[in-house]
């Protein structure tokens, strides 16, 4: 309900179709009763459509950040967990295909170029362990021609003594010797 009071206003004792007296103040009272029950079920449609559509927004905010979180972030993060794990088993001629200039973009790059070191740090121990082998094949043989070649220095110093008065085995024993 509203109550409005109705005002003495000069146009309304100076017209001739009136008849108020100038110096009554109030005229009378305008009272208004309706319902507002329809304005409240207008107001509360109102707040529910505006709550779905919140909610709709929302969810579709969150559904176009996962997707781009998705395709920026996760893919290329899973590539490099694969490579990771392709390189684990041994596969050091593997490289990740990502042509991004961002921070992914940068860190597939230096994977790929730790494992081009990895390969050549790899080869190179190969090459490395090779020359071991034969370095190690090389001492087995001189030190298996050393020991005969000790025995017979041993018994030609041995036989040198012996033929001090015998010059014609002398000189040979001697070259035996010193060689």
């Amino acid at each position: 309900s509203i109550i409005n009071p109705i005002y003495n206003e000069p146009s309304c004792w100076q017209s001739d179709c009136h008849a108020h007296d100038p110096g009554k103040k109030v005229l009378g009272v305008l009272d208004i009763s309706m319902s507002l029950r329809d304005v409240d079920r207008e107001t509360q449609a109102s707040q529910n459509r505006l709550l779905l559509f919140g909610f709709v927004a929302i969810a579709a905010v969150g559904l176009m950040i996962y997707l781009l979180v998705n395709q920026i972030v996760l893919k290329p993060v899973h590539q490099i967990v694969a490579a990771t794990r392709k390189v684990a088993t041994g596969d050091l001629n593997y490289k990740i295909a990502l042509n991004k200039r961002d921070e992914i973009g940068q860190l597939a790059s230096s994977f790929n170029e730790m494992t081009q070191k990895l390969s050549e740090a790899q080869r190179q121990v190969y090459q490395s362990q090779k020359l071991a082998a034969v370095g190690q094949l090389a001492a087995g043989v001189a030190h298996e021609i050393n020991n005969p070649l000790t025995g017979v220095l041993s018994y030609s110093s041995f036989l040198l003594k012996r033929a001090q008065d015998k010059p014609e085995f002398r000189e040979d024993l001697e070259v035996i010797v010193r060689e």
